[in-house]
């Protein structure tokens, strides 16, 4: 009897000695499980605590894809089909198995792979680009469109999308099959294009690439001509932003060459900034009203209520203009001034718009000093001690070399 006691009580200390293991070894998994998830993949303490768990696997591999150009050994390889087994639906695997089978020259095992991965995620944009290539490669135009139809409404035109549609619109086995799959689809033409234009992809790729209709619309206000334009102008390319501004909106060599653009206020076709552009705001406003520039300021804060780029050689100006308006008493002012758009910025030019109460032509002389490349033209409000609303109408803008520099 005793002993059958001893025997009973050594079973349920067995038990709950399992028991308890089995609670310890369970609440370890849960901690590691916690801490995978909360730490990045690179963390140190992840070798360490779990260093075959197919997230931190997957994630360093997708990580080294990257970094290492798509090269991976063949130990991580190994370890990838491994968590590919482990975790079924991580498109992490499809993504790094997909491409080493591009590798492999396996393209068509590679591209169902790839389409298996995209749909466990079709916001990788890794993925996008792999399949995007190999549609255009192999002539699977609508599928193709797909994949820049998707990366547009996702937001992801721009950016790795954008390169590797400026190389292929380069390249001579992929140009003509983008040409073809934007042209099925305008709004797509657009976005592409639009996003191009923010990269660094040159002018002349874009107009190869543009349709007849695409270059026709290239002006608009959400167009990839004025996106074009203000990337060179920021990059400092300001001869190009102005050849590409000229090709954009179909102006002459003559109003091109022009020292001022549009200097009658004929409201010419072209965007800014090498045609004028116009506040309306808590400043003032500016519009164009038959053939002159009129002006509210209001005379509270100061600022600039229009401007326009030069690209004046360096020599000596003379900048003349006609002004009309109610004559003001010492307060608030408007002046054209004229600085240069890089470099140290300095200012050559700062002439007073004084209104008198009578029609009067008013003049400023200035020199463009060597190493400007441009100058930025603007009229500005400058608030006074009591703020007393300007009414100003500024006409005849004349720029022109100064006596002794024709």
């Amino acid at each position: 009897m005793m002993r059958t006691r001893t025997r009973i009580g050594l079973r349920g200390l067995a038990s709950a000695i399992v028991l308890a293991l089995a609670g310890v070894l369970l609440g370890y998994l849960c901690f590691r499980s916690a801490i995978v998830e909360a730490l990045p993949s690179n963390a140190p303490v992840l070798a360490q605590l779990a260093p075959h768990d197919p997230g931190v696997v997957l994630d360093n591999a997708a990580t080294a894809l990257v970094q290492r150009h798509g090269i991976l050994d063949p130990a991580t390889l190994a370890a990838v089909r491994r968590a590919a087994l482990a975790a079924p639906l991580d498109a992490r695997a499809f993504l790094v198995l997909g491409h080493q089978q591009l590798l492999d020259r396996r393209p068509d095992r590679a591209v169902t792979t790839l389409e298996a991965g995209q749909r466990l995620d079709p916001r990788d944009r890794v993925i996008h680009l792999l399949l995007l290539d190999r549609y255009l490669r192999t002539g699977r135009y609508a599928d193709a469109a797909a994949q820049f139809s998707v990366s547009a409404r996702l937001g992801e035109a721009g950016g790795p999308i954008a390169a590797a549609m400026a190389q292929m619109s380069l390249a001579p086995e992929t140009r003509d099959a983008v040409r073809r799959t934007l042209g099925t689809d305008p709004a797509l033409e657009r976005a592409v294009l639009v996003a191009l234009a923010r990269s660094n992809a040159a002018p002349a790729t874009l107009f190869a690439l543009a349709s007849p209709t695409a270059r026709r619309e290239a002006g608009g206000t959400e167009g990839w001509g004025p996106a074009l334009i203000d990337r060179l102008v920021a990059q400092g390319h300001y001869a190009e932003a102005r050849a590409v501004w000229q090709k954009v909106y179909g102006l002459s060599d003559a109003q091109v060459a022009a020292p001022l653009f549009d200097p009658g206020f004929a409201e010419l076709p072209g965007s800014p900034p090498f045609n004028w552009a116009l506040t309306a705001g808590m400043v003032g406003a500016a519009d164009i009203r038959n053939g002159t520039l009129a002006i509210d300021y209001y005379g509270r804060d100061s600022g600039e209520l229009a401007s326009q780029l030069l690209v004046l050689p360096p020599g000596a100006w003379r900048f003349e203009f006609t002004v009309e308006g109610s004559k003001t008493a010492a307060g608030p002012s408007l002046s054209w001034s004229l600085q240069c758009a890089s470099g140290n910025k300095a200012e050559m030019m700062n002439a007073l718009v004084a209104a008198t109460g009578m029609r009067h032509r008013e003049a400023a002389n200035f020199t463009v000093p060597a190493g400007c490349a441009a100058q930025r033209l603007a009229l500005s409000g400058n608030a006074g001690e009591f703020p007393t609303p300007m009414n100003v109408t500024i006409r005849d803008l004349v720029l022109r070399p100064a006596a002794g520099e024709r």
